[in-house]
């Protein structure tokens, strides 16, 4: 897992959400994407957070 996706996990726990943590850092070790639809609202700065994960594991399995 990278840096960024520590700091994703990280702070998806620190707002209440840690199942969904965990689901993104599986989901990214295999080189998958999160699907944001799937999160309740979340701020904005948090988003932007996951889809840079999700670009770095598009680029894991490319």
């Amino acid at each position: 897992m990278t840096h960024t996706q520590a700091r994703a996990h990280w702070e998806l726990c620190r707002q209440g959400l840690p199942l969904c943590a965990d689901e993104a850092e599986a989901l990214w070790r295999r080189g998958h994407r999160y699907d944001l639809q799937r999160l309740p609202r979340i701020s904005r700065s948090l988003r932007h957070l996951i889809e840079h994960c999700n670009r770095e594991a598009d680029q894991k399995r490319a």
